[in-house]
Parts: C-alpha cells; sequence; structure tokens
C-alpha cells in the first residue's frame, strides 16, 4: 500500500515498490535545484526511512522528465550567501548531513536518474550505492562556471568511480558527458531507455530482496569505509572555502553572468589577476580608515569613502 508524507519540496512515497520509499526532489520548474530548505526536508526523509522497518531501500530521484538534480539552486546562492558569505559555513553544515544519512543510513541508496545531473546532484550520485540512467541523461560538473569548485563529494568521491583523470577531465574542463559515458566511467551501474527506467530499478531492488539483508547493509558499512575515510576531514575544510570564498570576485561574475544568461567574464579576471590583481581582494585589503568620519576597514586602494564619500588617498602595504 503507498503510503504519501507531506513536504514542500520533496515527494515521500513509501511503498513505490516492496519495501521502498521514492523520494523525489519535486522542484521540476527549477531543474530540480535544491534550496537549504530541499536539503532540511531531505535529511528528515531520509531519517524517517531510516526508522521505518518496513521501508529497506531509499531510492531517489528528481521530478519530470528534464532533471535529476542540478546542484544548488543560484539565485539562493547570490542572493543570500553572497550577501552574507559567512552563513554558507551553516549551509554547508545542513548539506553535510544529509550526504552523511545517504552513507549512514543502513539501507541501500539508489538513484533513479531521470535527466540532468549536475554539481551537487551529482554529488548525490557519487554518494549514493547504486545508480540507473535515461539514455538521454546527462552528466555534467558546472561549478567551476559559477565559481563554486566540486568539493562537496565529487573531489572525494568521483575517482572512486572515475579514477583520477576522469574526475579531473569532467571537473577541471567542466565537462558534460553522456548517460553512457558515465557508464563506461563507472559513475553509474546501467543505463536504459526512458519507458524502462522504473522497471531497472525495480529489477535491482527485486534482486536484493532475495539476499540476506544483514549481509547487504554490512557490506555497505564497509564500502562506506573509503567515503568516510576522505569525506570528514576535506567536507570540514570545503566548508571554510566556500564560506571566505563565495562573497568574492568569481563567484560573483559566475552567479550572475549564469542568472543573467550571458558569457562568463573569467578571461578578463584572468587578465587582471596577470597584473598582479587579487580576486579576493580586487581594491586591496581592507585596511584604510577615513580620516574625516573614521570609518574603517576600506579597501586600501579606495578613492572615495563608501560612508560618507570623503576623498581618500589610495596606500598601498
Amino acid at each position: 500500500m503507498t503510503e504519501k508524507r507531506k513536504f514542500n519540496d520533496i515527494l515521500y512515497e513509501k511503498g513505490w515498490h516492496d519495501h521502498t520509499v521514492l523520494i523525489t526532489i519535486n522542484r521540476e520548474s527549477q531543474q530540480n535545484s535544491y534550496l537549504l530548505s530541499t536539503l532540511r526536508e531531505l535529511v528528515q526523509a531520509f531519517e524517517d526511512a531510516m526508522w521505518d522497518d518496513d521501508v529497506q531501500f531509499i531510492v531517489l530521484t528528481g521530478a519530470g522528465e528534464k532533471a535529476f538534480c542540478t546542484g544548488g539552486n543560484v539565485d539562493e546562492y547570490r542572493s543570500t550567501y553572497g550577501r552574507k558569505p559567512n552563513d554558507w559555513w551553516n549551509w554547508g553544515e545542513i548539506y553535510g548531513r544529509f550526504m552523511s544519512i545517504i552513507l549512514h543510513c543502513g539501507k541501500p541508496v539508489i538513484c533513479r536518474i531521470n535527466g540532468t545531473v549536475a554539481g551537487g546532484g551529482l554529488e548525490f550520485v557519487a554518494a549514493s550505492d547504486l545508480a540507473i540512467a535515461t539514455e538521454e541523461a546527462r552528466v555534467l560538473s558546472p561549478g567551476p562556471r559559477v565559481g563554486m569548485t566540486s568539493i562537496g563529494g565529487l573531489s572525494q568521491w568521483l575517482p572512486l568511480h572515475a579514477g583520477l583523470k576522469h574526475t579531473a577531465e569532467l571537473v577541471m574542463l567542466s565537462s558534460e558527458i553522456t548517460a553512457t559515458k558515465a557508464k563506461e566511467w563507472g559513475i553509474v551501474n546501467d543505463v536504459v531507455p526512458r519507458a524502462k527506467l522504473d522497471a531497472a530499478v525495480k529489477s535491482y531492488i527485486d534482486r536484493m530482496l532475495e539476499l540476506s539483508p544483514t549481509s547487504v547493509h554490512y557490506f555497505k558499512v564497509h564500502l562506506n569505509w573509503w567515503k568516510d575515510f576522505v569525506w570528514a576531514p576535506t567536507w570540514e575544510h570545503a566548508k571554510e572555502f566556500f564560506a571566505l570564498n563565495v562573497g568574492s570576485m568569481e563567484p560573483m561574475e559566475g552567479l550572475t553572468a549564469f542568472r543573467e544568461k550571458r558569457p562568463r567574464r573569467y578571461r578578463a579576471i584572468r587578465d587582471k589577476m596577470s597584473k598582479g590583481m587579487d580576486p579576493h581582494y580586487p581594491f586591496g585589503p581592507a585596511s584604510a580608515q577615513c580620516p574625516k568620519c573614521g570609518t574603517e576597514y576600506l579597501p586600501s586602494q579606495s578613492l572615495y569613502c563608501l560612508h560618507c564619500g570623503n576623498q581618500l588617498t589610495p596606500t598601498t602595504l
């Protein structure tokens, strides 16, 4: 019997298959990109499934036919964390909890990849146990396009799937590959026609239903050793990176270009860097003070006070 629970950003359908819950990111109009609220609901849904003895398999997917999940929502990144970057550390704690519960819920997690999988969505796939994709699905790592480097699962786990060189190609070139190529690289287990996607996922579950539950559970615990070994220390550092970096020039350029649907100007930034500009402090460190109103921590190369408009003499340390 199917049982549905009410969430805002996701769908929770218990009984989708024998002893199986289907959890769907239900933000189709936004390519199933997630907000902080979405991550909180995903954590809650996985916790509900973890404590339910009748749920022995978890299937994660996205709404519609275009996207599985395209990662974090660009508008939220820019409008919320662009204004107060340090809050990204708090956001990262919730994200980390979701990745941890994929690993530690004690039950097989299967990604039903119904369309584009990108960014954090690809990191969900890297954290999961099994993944089956439609033939139309495409896989990409857009992080470097928007100044948000892929260190929330891809740098840690994708080498375990695809190897170092394939991982570097996918992320450092921000490449896009087909579902077939993703299977060749070991990122997904199988690729099937869209009409056969549900049947393929259910066939994997049927095969596990005939196997020892404890055996499958404990194998997941052992398999997770590789993921746990690299995840905890590196993600803690990654949270710091984003909190320190998300409000700086490169992410703001990439996120704004994406939002405005215009070409990125990273070549221009690189040209300025070649002449000595620091992209984190393009107008110098916050070391200047206005002699008129006393405003502190102005960029050292400021021509005018940002508070009172008084003309300043740019300084260097």
